[in-house]
């Protein structure tokens, strides 16, 4: 049976559970809105909608009220969790200083881990609970500055030990996740884009690839829903990620063309549609819906409206919320693009 079916039906049990009766003329469960559009052999009645930023709060009570205020007042379908957790400095200079890099054990995240699990006990029957996972170029990145790209590209054999040593870090985050209550991940992926070394260095394609797919690996043994988010940037090639484990693909592009082209190359729903810092954050809410009207249109069938990547803080939640309600009452109002 294919893997992706599979998955499917241990989703749609785990959904079956937190789903209430629905009346006639109300929105479905949220968990449930999802599952739909998983379903690709037909188009879902209503188009699920999603975005993020970041919250003053990291952790503690604040955190989970802001991310609670947040999901219910942008009307979102996904409650993805901020990554907000640090890794310990260690100066990187030269190959020897990529030995300072440790396994973090799961008791460092901690302070996630807690805002997670109250999230699942206060919003577990109507929300998905998708926690942000970082790649470990990036918290290597956190963990030593920007300026460890030119030590990993002068020394990339001496580095990969550190690659091995977060992307095991990030395993023990990602297990204890799904323990806490999480329903999937939303797993970064960062290394291959022009911008850090190229899909055709030797850094990425011997080194970092192995242990940057490792992080979605892990996350798809063990939750049945994750985004993969191949974070912005430019790419020779986004097909180069179709072997990525991932339900859901989240691409730094947005237009209608590269949408349709990813859902062939993938064969799986796309979360996207937006710029970040386009029309969605410059532009009138008139302007918006005319750009979700053509992605919508002429885009996949199966697609989650949402950004290329988190939106601006600045976003206020009631733009967002009037995004989000005229995505899910789109193939209602516009029977004539069906």
């Amino acid at each position: 049976m294919d893997k992706n079916i599979i998955k499917l039906v241990l989703f749609s049990v785990i959904t079956l559970t937190a789903c209430t009766t629905q009346q006639a003329d109300e929105q479905p469960n949220k968990r449930d809105l999802i599952e739909r559009v998983l379903d690709q052999s037909k188009a879902p009645d209503i188009i699920p909608s999603a975005f993020f930023h970041h919250f003053p709060d990291k952790f503690g009570p604040k955190a989970v009220e802001e991310h609670i205020a947040f999901f219910r007042a942008t009307n979102n379908d996904i409650l993805k969790v901020q990554y907000e957790t640090l890794p310990p400095q260690w100066e990187i200079k030269t190959a020897k200083d990529f030995e300072k890099v440790e396994i973090l054990p799961t008791e460092y995240f901690e302070p996630q881990l807690q805002v997670i699990e109250e999230l699942a006990k206060q919003l577990k029957d109507s929300a998905l609970i998708i926690p942000t996972v970082y790649s470990p170029l990036l918290i290597l990145h956190q963990a030593a500055g920007e300026g460890v790209d030119e030590v990993i590209k002068k020394y990339p054999q001496a580095a990969e030990p550190a690659f091995e040593k977060l992307a095991k870090s990030i395993e023990n985050y990602i297990r204890a996740a799904r323990k806490r209550g999480a329903d999937g991940f939303y797993v970064s992926s960062h290394g291959g884009n022009v911008e850090f070394f190229g899909q055709d260095s030797e850094v990425w394609t011997k080194y970092l690839r192995k242990w940057d797919k490792y992080i979605s690996e892990v996350a798809d043994s063990v939750a049945p829903l994750n985004i993969l988010h191949i974070c912005g940037g430019k790419y020779k090639n986004l097909d180069a990620w179709a072997d990525y484990p991932g339900t859901i693909i989240n691409l730094p592009e947005f237009e209608v063309e590269k949408l349709r082209h990813a859902q062939e190359v993938f064969k799986r729903p796309i979360l996207g549609g937006l710029d970040h810092h386009g029309v969605l954050i410059n532009g009138t809410l008139e302007d918006v819906y005319t750009q979700i009207d053509s992605v919508l249109a002429k885009g996949p069938q199966n697609l989650i409206l949402g950004a290329n990547c988190t939106v601006p803080d600045s976003t206020s939640s009631e733009r967002l919320r009037a995004i989000v309600d005229y995505v899910h009452s789109w193939r209602q109002t516009h029977q004539t693009h069906q």
